[in-house]
């Protein structure tokens, strides 16, 4: 173990409670074979040559990051994500709460404005969605902008660390700059896969919590931080699974007294039962606003689909809406649900579906409005269940006048 870490962890444990208690809890692993650390929920690996590099303020700051990659359960969120934009998404989403906490980390760690407050998941969807906009004959600026979010690999003109030559070998001419430093990453985000991971979760849940009421009965807990401990304690929900169980839920609530319920009938009482012979419309409005990612509507159309064919539904009903309503799809109980594109880039209004509901005359078992949130609601609830599909984290917006809500971060 090297005794440089050591001193530096203890250095947390004194100067920083919150992270030195839980610095402790990391097993050091020296590991030639990564390229500079790597956390996964139990173990902190570390390359020695990579730690001789780094002066002991910034090694200190190093561990603080490493601590808040575990504290904010990356290494059992990243799911299905494609590992290196995970890396990414989290370091840009702890590296602002590290530099928050007075910590120095090495030059050229990832930072951007664009990401502050928002979670990992959310700083994926964006990274993949700026991604995703480069178009095939971008390829040139697609590689640059990749290293510029920190992938590793150097523009072709500085392969090896050599300054760019000029073609028949000479040096740069005078007056052209050097490029700039790429942005790096402070390490590897691995995924515990150990048998025991709900386990291991559920202690690092409650260590978190520990170390927080610990730092903060000294005033050594910044805001940020113990807004972050609040999120990482919440449990993470499936939104698909939250919108199949509204959209069931609330198309079998009708009552009947056609079948009696038999759970009252021994004392006597004779209620009606929940019972319907046919589910009504189902209306899902898509925000077309573009404030919704593509991959966001693609699983959201997925959904769609999904709900039809398990609910057959009287009619499905699609709508396209930014400030008004800019298309309208409707799909029969057995005809074969093909969405057309997305249609809109405008504003966000709300008002404009309710409305057309209402001027057609139509009363729908359920509606489910995939939004960021952000645009002006009907003046007066809807008389139907409807369930908010929130692509924006909901701790950091108001709760809507009307329904329920879920979040949406894929």
């Amino acid at each position: 173990m090297h005794a440089r870490l050591v001193k530096q962890r203890a250095a947390l444990v004194l100067s920083q409670p919150f992270f030195g208690a839980l610095a402790l809890r990391l097993k050091l692993v020296e590991d030639a074979s990564c390229e500079t650390l790597w956390v996964d929920g139990v173990s902190l690996g570390y390359n020695l040559a990579y730690i001789e590099t780094v002066d002991d303020l910034e090694l200190r700051g190093l561990l603080a990051h490493e601590v808040l990659h575990v504290a904010n359960g990356h290494c059992w969120r990243m799911g299905a994500r494609d590992q290196d934009r995970w890396n990414r998404a989290c370091d840009y989403a702890v590296n602002p709460l590290v530099l928050n906490a007075q910590f120095k980390l090495p030059q050229g760690v990832l930072l951007d404005g664009r990401y502050l407050g928002r979670s990992a998941e959310e700083i994926y969807a964006m990274l993949r969605q700026d991604e995703s906009s480069q178009s095939p004959d971008e390829s040139g600026s697609t590689a640059a902008a990749g290293q510029s979010q920190g992938q590793g690999s150097q523009p072709p003109a500085q392969q090896g660390g050599q300054p760019s030559q000029q073609p028949g070998g000479g040096q740069p001419q005078s007056g052209s700059q050097p490029p700039p430093p790429q942005p790096n990453g402070c390490g590897e985000v691995r995924q515990y896969t150990g048998p025991d991971k709900p386990g291991v979760e559920s202690e690092w849940r409650v260590a978190v919590n520990q170390a927080a009421k610990a730092a903060k009965m000294r005033g050594a807990l910044p805001g940020d931080l113990e807004h972050m401990v609040e999120a990482a304690q919440r449990p993470s929900v499936d939104w698909r699974a939250v919108l199949h169980r509204f959209a069931t839920e609330a198309a079998r609530a009708d009552y009947s007294w056609r079948v009696p319920n038999r759970r009252y009938a021994h004392l006597g009482l004779y209620l009606p039962s929940l019972h319907s012979e046919a589910v009504g419309d189902a209306v899902f409005v898509r925000d077309s606003s573009g404030s919704v990612f593509d991959e966001t509507q693609r699983q959201f159309a997925a959904e769609i689909i999904a709900v039809h064919q398990q609910l057959q539904p009287e009619r499905l009903i699609v709508i396209d809406c930014d400030t008004r309503v800019t298309q309208v799809q409707m799909f029969a109980r057995d005809e074969v649900v093909d969405l057309a594109p997305l249609k809109g880039g405008g504003g966000t209004s709300f008002k404009p579906p309710f409305a057309w509901l209402d001027k057609e005359g139509l009363q729908p078992a359920f509606l489910v409005y995939l939004t960021d949130l952000l645009g002006a609601f009907p003046a007066q609830a809807a008389s139907y269940p409807v369930l908010w599909a929130s692509v924006t984290a909901l701790d950091r917006i108001a709760a809507p006048p009307f329904g329920e809500t879920v979040e949406v971060i894929v």
